[in-house]
């Protein structure tokens, strides 16, 4: 997976995220332990549905246990009863050693609970369940392991907590083995903010960080769910948090950057990103904030480098080409500006600020006149309350001598804060003089 992302949501505002596969990558060296992405549309185990009551009655009378979320690494069909039956085999005979339970849980889906033995004699039960069913078959499995007791969780959580362990383990591949942790927890958090479940993902990366303080990945993930609810106090100083266990952190010095552009503060939000760019220069968003800024301040010469380089990490973003085109342009170099908007339109034939500035641009050029009013008329009609495009298309009819679209355009464009009451104003006079003409002519 990739070390980040960016959350969508907030257009180019966006917060940056470590993704979950890259947090497991930086605590298991990738030489004993390879990382990969869960299979396409595999949804996690988690919430898993409540265990028979007999099982939930039999945990509730252990003062200590572990326990186990089972899984086919891919579910064995319907009617294929020998896998199943084979691994119902080997887990009478895991349970047999330790006086435990097992019990089917859903689908391809077993929980199974251990009294009185530690979390390494449970990675060790669920390690020769492996090995006992790969004696007989060829179907994997893999297992989340928790224990109990632990923080204040309940007999019915710790099962569940199980079952976080097994979403964490699908980030390693088939057969593997995970004990419950903070990254478990930051998985799951993950997985109901992609839900849109800010609620949710805001306790369990709370939880997260009750076992582990110090993950600066959960504090980076719980700033942006309380940023996108509102709390951006809270926000801040979780952002705060990472930055100051892990002053190399990129993402949280660019996270509080957004943070400031939220609250209107650019000045203050480019230092963040610079301060960014110089822990990480290989993240699009970061270079591509910079020179967003840059451009926003008419700092075009400066900007376009960082363009450059968000472009040279991301060629196929078409804002970045358009911003990159706009610096060109703003600085006389209309060559380089149209092969810039070109390649934006080529990227999203529906830019409407690229459609726009090329049509303007072929004007310059002298292209067909037609060519030039396509474009611009494009670029209205996809952003209808775009002053600038209005004001561009306005010109472009009035050269040629179109006056009433033209002046219709000039009235639209300074309704939009385009201000064109001069070009109003003096197409109103030819109008004007154009029909006393026809008067004495008539």
């Amino acid at each position: 997976m990739p070390s980040s992302s960016p959350e969508k949501g907030t257009g180019q505002q966006s917060f940056l995220r470590t993704a979950s596969g890259a947090a497991l990558h930086a605590r298991i060296p990738q030489e004993t332990q390879a990382e990969a992405t869960p299979a396409e549309g595999d949804r996690p185990v988690f919430p898993a549905p409540a265990p028979p009551e007999q099982i939930a009655a039999r945990m509730g009378d252990w003062p200590c246990f572990v326990a186990l979320a089972i899984r086919f690494d891919l579910p064995p069909a319907e009617e294929n009863n020998t896998v199943t039956g084979i691994l119902s085999g080997c887990l009478e005979a895991m349970i047999k050693q330790s006086s435990g339970v097992w019990f089917a849980w859903k689908h391809g889906l077993y929980g199974a609970a251990l009294p009185e033995i530690d979390m390494h004699a449970a990675a060790a039960s669920a390690r020769r369940l492996q090995m006992d069913l790969a004696a007989s078959c060829t179907e994997t499995i893999s297992v989340g392991i928790s224990r109990f007791p632990q923080l204040d969780f309940s007999c019915q959580d710790v099962l569940q907590n199980a079952c976080k362990a097994l979403d964490h383990a699908a980030f390693f591949g088939p057969g593997s083995i995970v004990e419950f942790d903070a990254v478990s927890l930051n998985i799951s958090g993950d997985y109901r903010y992609q839900d849109g479940d800010l609620a949710k993902a805001i306790a369990e990366y709370r939880t997260a960080l009750r076992l582990a303080p110090n993950n600066v990945n959960v504090h980076n993930s719980l700033g942006i769910c309380l940023a996108q609810s509102g709390d951006r106090d809270g926000a801040r100083a979780a952002f705060e948090s990472a930055q100051r266990l892990d002053p190399r952190e990129a993402m949280a010095a660019y996270n509080l950057g957004v943070l400031w552009l939220l609250e209107k503060q650019p000045a203050a939000a480019l230092k963040q990103f610079r301060q960014a760019y110089a822990l990480e220069a290989q993240t699009f968003e970061i270079p591509f904030q910079i020179g967003k800024l840059l451009s926003e301040q008419k700092a075009y010469a400066e900007a376009i480098p960082y363009l450059e380089k968000a472009i040279e990490i991301r060629n196929t973003s078409a804002p970045a080409h358009t911003l990159l085109g706009r610096c060109r342009a703003s600085l006389g170099q209309t060559h380089p500006a149209i092969a810039a908007y070109q390649r934006a339109v080529k990227i999203n034939p529906y830019d409407a600020a690229a459609l726009s500035a090329l049509g303007s641009l072929y004007d310059v050029k002298g292209e067909n006149p037609e060519i030039c009013v396509t474009f611009c008329r494009q670029s209205v009609t996809l952003a209808p309350e775009n002053g600038l495009f209005r004001l561009r298309l306005a010109r472009l009819y009035h050269k040629h001598n179109q006056l009433d679209r033209a002046l219709a355009e000039y009235e639209s464009a300074t309704a939009l804060g385009c201000d064109a009451s001069h070009q109003i104003a003096d197409i109103q006079e030819q109008l004007a003089a154009g029909d006393k003409g026809k008067q004495c002519c008539a």
